[in-house]
């Protein structure tokens, strides 16, 4: 064989053998964060806690923040980390916060005896109470602390102290003076080529965290004072893809009176809304609100189990919508999409996100739990899937026999 030929083959199954090794269990501690998304306080606890659980059961809980895991399938591959990781550790058992960030999924694998640790209902409330609404706000690091928290208190029986507060770490005096020549170095660019567009995504609020820190909830609690109920984020800005440089975080608003007069007091600030990326969406009244959840149960039901308080208390808590309402208007829906020749998948998520309710009692986590029931390849498919879909409502009006 020729030898460069031979270097080709070499190069081609060490790329193959970099590609499926799994990530090596940390020689210390229990995070593997390849974006540092936890900090040095936050790393420490959730590490405490992890010990403390392993001493009482034999299983430690790991946590795995991954960039990106391609093409690969999330849940067979947090099992695999489980697995190897449990066979490194020597431990008896195993159990994984996994998460994908580009990806946007996340799974609790278990391995060895630490399956069944929990019935499944019970870990999974404790995911959705604990886990889900942080990671939403992508506070990662709270997210799986308050996890860990919970099922130390549960499984192992074990009291800890509230963790320690978030903390960012301050900016170097090198920190500082790297950026100042970047952005001299970007300025003089800007000048010369006439462009400024990077400028205006400077002014853009890029993250969930940022928009909770910056000046909009006060600016909302003082321009509504005690008028506000809650002011939200909600829609497709928390839906996995969301782009914040292409798109704006929307804002919805539950106040207790709703004149032309009182909704205009935001008019003041829509410029600097549009600048900072945010559009001013809905403003509801509970009176409305009550009204329209035998008519708009769709709408309802997204709010209730996708939103972000800025301020005031949580939209819709607990809200559940009445089964025959909901099935009406996602058939309604269906029935509109299918009177088309072409319907866009964007439009079609959320009827089916009410579907998926309808028949399993559960609001799906992210559109790929949604897509996995009911798969979409082309707009062909598509059609065919809302088809199936409107069969599948048309059995759930049936009375059981």
């Amino acid at each position: 064989m020729f030898p460069h030929i031979k270097l080709l083959l070499a190069s081609a199954l060490l790329t193959c053998s970099v590609a499926f090794a799994l990530p090596s269990r940390p020689a210390e501690g229990h995070i593997y964060d390849e974006n540092r998304l936890m900090n040095f306080k936050q790393a420490d606890f959730f590490n405490h806690v992890s010990d403390l659980f392993y001493k009482k059961t034999g299983s430690p809980i790991d946590v795995i923040l991954l960039d990106d895991i391609g093409e690969r399938d999330a849940g067979e591959y947090a099992s695999e980390i489980s697995e190897k990781w449990r066979s490194d550790a020597g431990t008896e058992g195993e159990i994984l916060i996994f998460v994908a960030l580009k990806q946007r999924r996340k799974f609790i694998a278990m391995s060895g005896n630490a399956i069944g640790i929990l019935p499944k209902g019970a870990l999974e409330k404790i995911e959705q109470e604990k886990l889900v609404p942080k990671f939403r706000s992508e506070r990662y690091g709270d997210g799986v602390i308050a996890f860990a928290m919970e099922l130390t208190q549960t499984v192992a029986r074990l009291d800890i102290d509230a963790p320690p507060p978030e903390e960012e770490s301050p900016m170097t005096i090198r920190g500082w003076i790297f950026i100042a020549v970047v952005f001299g170095l970007l300025v003089i660019f800007g000048r010369k080529s006439g462009r400024f567009g990077f400028f205006d995504n400077m002014k853009k609020l890029l993250s969930i965290s940022e928009i909770e820190k910056s000046e909009w909830p006060g600016i909302f609690q003082k321009t509504f004072g005690g008028n506000l109920i809650s002011a939200f984020l909600h829609g497709g800005c928390l839906m996995e893809g969301f782009d914040a440089l292409r798109s704006p975080w929307t804002i919805s608003f539950i106040l207790k009176e709703k004149s032309p007069e009182t909704v205009a007091k935001l008019q003041a600030y829509e410029k600097r809304a549009s600048r900072e990326n945010i559009s001013f969406c809905k403003f509801y009244t509970p009176t409305e609100i009550v009204g329209a959840l035998d008519t708009h149960p769709l709408e309802f039901l997204h709010i209730a189990n996708r939103n972000v308080p800025l301020c005031g208390i949580q939209p819709l808590a607990g809200f559940e919508p009445r089964e025959a309402d909901l099935r009406k208007e996602c058939a309604d829906k269906l029935k509109e999409f299918l009177e088309r020749s072409k319907v866009e998948l964007d439009e079609a998520l959320p009827v089916l996100y009410g579907i998926y309710y309808l028949e399993t009692k559960n609001y799906p986590e992210n559109n790929g739990a949604v897509l996995e029931r009911y798969p979409v390849k082309d707009c062909a498919s598509l059609l065919e899937t809302l088809s199936k879909a409107l069969t599948t409502l048309d059995g759930l009006a049936k009375p059981a026999r």
